[in-house]
């Protein structure tokens, strides 16, 4: 049997290679926005009594996850598209690491239905200092941290060497659906192959794990952009390891409304300003971090050296082109303007290690992945043609530039699915600005000064959230 067992946990460990992938549209459900779990379950067993395919589809899914003998399944929430299996199923979290290549020491997060969910899977009420805080927030874009119970029924490898796991409710309606008709706690962390941009399309999953799922369940596209924000309140002060959906703003807040100790809530990750430039990493390298100080303290990692939240230890997000982050110093003294000319006149004369040029070459008209794209209306191109060094012959290459616009919130929903758009495109090189902050404190890329008419707390937890993604994301920052 201890054989048997050890073969097991080795297998659940490799990805499925021959899924064959199927997408299950949940807009066909007359889905309320809130309801109850039970109501959720009846909803569910109505809708797969019925005979049709889709139903078929939906009800394998489902059982699929109850059972976690089978590879994980795509869901969609507000924030990104998640990839989950049964928390409390070791194999099935294995499950996730695997089909996403993920490194096995970031841990996950839980996602579950409701707080009383949340209270009867971990045996104990929630903590006071969230009982307020999650009254306020969820669903939401908000991951709360919680002591691993005594009594633990979640599988190790949810929360690998660490002593708290991080929880969510999400506000979709098909992501808390999903759960409730799982009725179990769902480890979900974004569903793309590590490394690469979040999806927040249901073509974005079928792109990155086709073969390596079976079920990619198709809520549309996600409202936010960009994962949730990972707090620590059982920390003095209260931290905030990942920027998302809730701002540190909107944290303090909250606590001084309330009085309670998230009046005083720190950065626990090391910001976009404490990033230093650097040469080009290679992809699997770790985001470049400047060295903790009394001053300048660090809390990303826990003593054992594993990160404490997703997302706080490996570059993440990263496209097949070599992104450049340009800083608003470099845009104010030509730097982009410079860089880029090299660039074109590199591509002429340089070769990539591939043998392509460093530039996608230009073609006749718009490419289907651009026709076929949410943002062409947005796109413009332009074509150069750079001379060959000691001869006449010029090598043509096309340009693409994509005008998000001045709204933080428009780019933070657009954001992984442009990078996945330059994929498509082919693009060998990405250039992008960082965003900056106006006077009156709302963010906005350098090409664009108009006001944004969202809240200055909501602004800055977005403006903190995509900075930290495009910091990720870069290959390269120019200072």
């Amino acid at each position: 049997m201890n054989a048997i067992s050890i073969d097991h946990r080795h297998l659940s460990s490799l990805p499925y290679t021959s899924c064959n992938t199927r997408i299950v549209s949940l807009t066909d459900l007359d889905l309320p926005e809130q309801a109850s779990d039970d109501d959720y379950r009846r909803i569910y067993h109505e809708y797969t009594a019925r005979t049709d395919s889709n139903a078929a589809l939906l009800r394998d899914a489902i059982e699929s996850i109850k059972h976690g003998l089978a590879p994980p399944v795509a869901f969609p929430t507000e924030t990104v598209y998640g990839l989950g299996a049964d928390a409390t199923n070791e194999p099935a979290i294995s499950g996730i690491f695997a089909a996403k290549g993920r490194p096995s020491d970031n841990p996950l997060i839980v996602h579950v239905s409701s707080v009383a969910h949340l209270e009867r899977l971990t045996g104990e009420p929630l903590p006071d200092i969230y009982r307020s805080l999650t009254q306020k927030f969820w669903p939401g874009p908000l991951t709360i941290l919680l002591g691993v119970p005594k009594e633990s029924v979640f599988a190790k490898n949810v929360h690998p060497a660490q002593s708290t796991i991080g929880f969510r409710i999400p506000s979709s309606k098909y992501a808390r659906f999903f759960i409730a008709a799982t009725d179990r706690p769902v480890a979900g962390p974004s569903a793309n192959s590590s490394g690469k941009p979040s999806p927040t399309m249901a073509r974005h999953v079928l792109d990155d794990l086709q073969g390596k799922i079976n079920f990619i369940l198709d809520g549309g596209p996600c409202d936010v952009g960009v994962e949730s924000t990972v707090v620590d309140g059982l920390h003095d002060p209260p931290l905030i390891l990942r920027p998302g959906g809730v701002s540190q703003s909107e944290l303090i807040a909250h606590g001084k409304a309330v009085g309670n100790a998230f009046a005083n809530t720190a950065i626990g990750y090391k910001r976009h300003h404490d990033i230093t430039s650097s040469a080009s990493p290679s992809s699997s390298s770790p985001s470049i971090d400047t060295p903790s100080s009394p001053a300048n303290p660090s809390y990303d990692e826990d003593a054992n050296g594993a990160p404490r939240a997703p997302g706080m230890k490996y570059r993440h997000y990263s496209p097949e082109g070599r992104l450049l982050l340009f800083s608003e110093q470099a845009v104010s003294v030509g730097k982009v303007q410079s860089t880029l000319h090299e660039t074109i006149q590199q591509s002429s004369i340089s070769p990539g290690e591939d043998g392509a040029n460093v530039l996608k070459p230009a073609t006749n008209g718009a490419s289907p992945p651009l026709e076929n794209s949410v943002y062409a209306p947005m796109t413009s191109i332009a074509t150069y043609a750079a001379q060959d060094n000691g001869s006449k012959t010029k090598t043509r290459v096309t340009l693409y530039n994509v005008h998000v616009g001045s709204e933080i919130t428009s780019l933070a929903h657009s954001l992984f699915g442009i990078l996945r758009l330059f994929d498509d495109l082919g693009c060998s090189v990405i250039f992008a600005e960082t965003i900056r902050r106006t006077s009156s404190g709302v963010a906005s890329t350098p090409a664009h000064e108009t006001a944004s008419n969202i809240q200055d707390g909501q602004v800055r937890d977005i403006e903190d959230a995509v900075m930290d993604r495009i910091e990720k994301a870069a290959a390269e920052r120019v200072d």
